[in-house]
């Protein structure tokens, strides 16, 4: 069965929900597929009854009738299906997405779809593991091509080209966190907050809409200049998102502008996202270059 690569959500985290611009790229350093060998070294123990409930799920769900194959899906569950994983859970890098898009290559009775409408039907195949997906985790696993997500969908024919005078790394907070109870969090506080619902709006969309403008024209240094505005945003109005122990690291990198934090996906632990334009720098922290 064929594998599907992590994903990085380089742009877009919470504000994706709230009509937001996003951009996220395939990460195939981790993987998740299905598998019936139970004795693969990275095979998932609790998987078969992982699978299980997501079929459960997807039975009940008016929105997914007619979408998968229930009687093959249900006639593998009988042989143990379960899945293989190296994607860390909770950590940022879709884990869940990557393991529905396996779900729905290997069960959805029309591959014909396009990206909107997978995109749809991904993401509601993925709310199953955290209430609410916009559907862009999965769409990245299963097409394993960027995408962008704005007033539509489209996928990135073209490579995207950062390295040398532009870098992406990851910071593994080491702590893993659930994507539903943030997402929940962040949404009710826009809807309750007035003043943080004006910043969100009026400034951290604006500025992560042209974030992703200015990265799709390969005008790095402009990028970064605004990823630096948008760490100061979030360093003051997400600092809930951002593990007590990494604030004084996002303060370090807005000092000497030598690099930038911000959290990566739902925030809260797992992975942060850095960029920089100096692969060379000396960082106080290990890192994984994207």
């Amino acid at each position: 069965m064929s594998s599907y690569s992590s994903k990085v959500l380089l742009f877009g985290e919470h504000i994706v929900n709230l009509g937001a611009e996003a951009l996220a790229i395939p990460y195939p350093a981790f993987y998740a597929k299905l598998s019936f060998d139970n004795l693969h070294s990275d095979f998932i123990p609790d998987s078969p009854a992982i699978l299980d409930l997501i079929y459960t799920y997807i039975a009940a769900n008016k929105k997914l009738q007619g979408v998968f194959d229930l009687s093959a899906f249900r006639d593998d569950l009988e042989k143990a299906l379960g899945f293989h994983m190296n994607i860390p859970i909770g950590y940022g890098l879709g884990s869940s997405g990557a393991l529905t898009a396996a779900i729905f290559e290997r069960y959805a009775t029309d591959l014909s779809l396009n990206e909107e409408q997978l995109k749809i039907i991904l993401g509601e195949t993925e709310s199953f593991f955290h209430g609410k997906s916009s559907g862009l985790d999965p769409l990245v696993s299963y097409v394993n091509q960027g995408v962008w997500l704005g007033k539509g969908c489209k996928l990135l024919k073209q490579d995207l080209i950062w390295r040398n005078d532009f870098e992406i790394f990851l910071l593994n907070t080491n702590k893993s966190r659930k994507t539903g109870p943030l997402v929940e969090s962040f949404l009710e506080r826009v809807e309750s907050d007035e003043g943080f619902a004006r910043v969100v709006n009026e400034s951290i969309i604006s500025i992560n809409n042209s974030i992703i403008r200015n990265f799709l024209k390969n005008d790095h240094e402009e990028t970064l200049a605004l990823i630096e505005q948008l760490s100061k945003l979030q360093i003051q109005h997400y600092k809930d998102l951002i593990l007590p122990e990494h604030i004084d690291l996002v303060l370090l990198g807005l000092a000497s502008k030598e690099y930038f934090l911000k959290i990566c996906g739902a925030g809260g632990g797992g992975f942060m996202l850095g960029f920089t334009l100096n692969k060379d720098v000396k960082l106080p922290f290990e890192v994984i270059w994207v």
